[in-house]
C-alpha cells in the first residue's frame, strides 16, 4: 500500500515541529552546561557566563525555522 503523497506545505509543518522540539531540547543542555559553569564561577552572572562562553562564540546562523515558514506561506 502505497503512502500518501504529502504537499511541501505539510512536510513543511512536519519539520517545524520537529524543529520546535529539538530547539527546546538544545536550549536545556546549553542552560545545563551553563550551570555547569556557574559552580565554577559563582560571582560571575549566569547571563555574562551564556554571552561569553555559548551564544558569541556560536557565531550568527541562517534562522532555518523562518525560512521554512516563508517557503510554507509562498506554498499555502
Amino acid at each position: 500500500m502505497a503512502r500518501p503523497i504529502k504537499t511541501v506545505a505539510q512536510r513543511i509543518e512536519e519539520m517545524l515541529a520537529d524543529y520546535a522540539k529539538l530547539d527546546h531540547e538544545a536550549h536545556q543542555l546549553i542552560d545545563l552546561y551553563v550551570d555547569e559553569l556557574r559552580l565554577e564561577r559563582p560571582n560571575v552572572p549566569i547571563g555574562v557566563i551564556k554571552q561569553t562562553e555559548v551564544l558569541n562564540r556560536a557565531g550568527t546562523t541562517l534562522n532555518i525555522r523562518r525560512a521554512l515558514r516563508l517557503v510554507q506561506e509562498q506554498h499555502g
